[in-house]
């Protein structure tokens, strides 16, 4: 620092520094890194903190939008400015691209700058104080009790049937649904266990050992209905197992084609749309299904903290969103105490 200028006044010692000077103090040597070489390295790190199927959105956001954008400004740590975050958000919703991608791919670059504050490289998070597109709820459609028995009985015999009914009557998130091991039910004791999970990312079917959240590992009672069902269905698997011999897949997957190889999840969806346009029902998503268990369930007096647990929420304010499908009257209902509306 050869120009550093010293001088006193009011009784008081005034150090002046140029512009260059004052960044050397608050940025340390690795801020001349290029902004997307530090995420790069913040990505393979993030491999052991993430699911892979979650590692793959991670990559695809940096690769397809983040890099390009800041490679070609040649942004380093320690010149990225909140307007750059700003100039990016803005081109990608100029792009078209939907405010939910956005504000995802904002919330990747956010986390990453904060580990670089942590790590003391830079002494604020440049992507601060952003000004994000707003995010338009998703409003979906539920099936009422006769329609979900409408859709059960249409989709009898459809090789996703068993994915249907525990997502039709228990609520199961599709992965759930894909990922549900004969291990993990247990008949005699007339429960089974939410541990593991089937996940698409790239085309690759993800099967792991872990859920969605922490309250998502939840151990659920059979009704009498599903333990009838579930064994009925064994018994089919069995007969299938018989039949087909060796050519039959020992993989242990409740659901499960005829040769007994796992559903995809894809498939599942795509079936379940061929489902609901044969029984001529309103078109809505599969995990619609879900919310509509959510919705009957408050419909028939359970508590929102029930609903929650059963349904593996990590938040209850996920599970007040069920209100948004009852009817303002049953609401009225349920409030004061009254007898369900629908009854079990």
């Amino acid at each position: 620092m050869d120009n550093l200028r010293i001088y006193e006044e009011d009784g008081y010692i005034h150090f002046m520094l140029r512009p260059e000077d004052l960044l050397r103090l608050r940025y340390s040597e690795e801020a001349k890194m290029p902004f997307v070489d530090f995420m790069d390295g913040w990505l393979d790190q993030m491999k052991t903190q993430v699911r892979e199927n979650t590692m793959d959105g991670y990559r695809y956001a940096f690769e397809k939008h983040i890099r390009p954008f800041f490679s070609a400004r040649g942004t380093t740590l320690a010149t990225a400015r909140p307007m750059d975050f700003q100039d990016f958000v803005n081109a990608k919703f100029a792009q078209g691209l939907s405010p939910t991608s956005i504000i995802k791919f904002h919330s990747i670059m956010h986390k990453c700058l904060k580990y670089a504050v942590a790590l003391q490289i830079i002494p604020v998070n440049p992507s601060d104080n952003v000004m994000l597109p707003k995010r338009y709820k998703y409003r979906g459609q539920v099936y009422d009790r006769a329609q979900i028995n409408v859709f059960l009985a249409a989709a009898l015999h459809s090789p996703a049937e068993a994915a249907f009914v525990l997502a039709a009557t228990y609520g199961l998130r599709r992965s759930e649904c894909a990922g549900l091991r004969w291990s993990a039910v247990d008949l005699r004791a007339r429960s089974m266990v939410i541990n593991h999970t089937a996940v698409q990312s790239g085309g690759r079917i993800i099967y792991a050992d872990n859920v969605k959240t922490k309250s998502s590992y939840r151990t659920l009672p059979l009704s009498d209905s599903l333990c009838r069902y579930l064994r009925d269905l064994r018994r089919r698997q069995e007969a299938n197992r018989r039949r087909l011999g060796k050519q039959y897949c020992k993989t242990g997957y409740v659901c499960c084609y005829e040769d007994g190889s796992p559903l995809r999840p894809d498939y599942i969806s795509r079936e379940f749309e061929r489902v609901c346009r044969r029984a001529a029902l309103p078109r809505i998503r599969f995990h619609d299904l879900r919310h509509s268990v959510a919705t009957i369930l408050l419909q028939q007096g359970f508590s929102l903290k029930q609903i929650q647990e059963w349904l593996g929420h990590s938040d209850i304010a996920t599970t007040a969103n069920v209100y948004a499908h009852v009817p303002y009257v049953e609401k009225v209902s349920i409030a004061k105490g009254a007898t369900p509306v629908i009854g079990l």
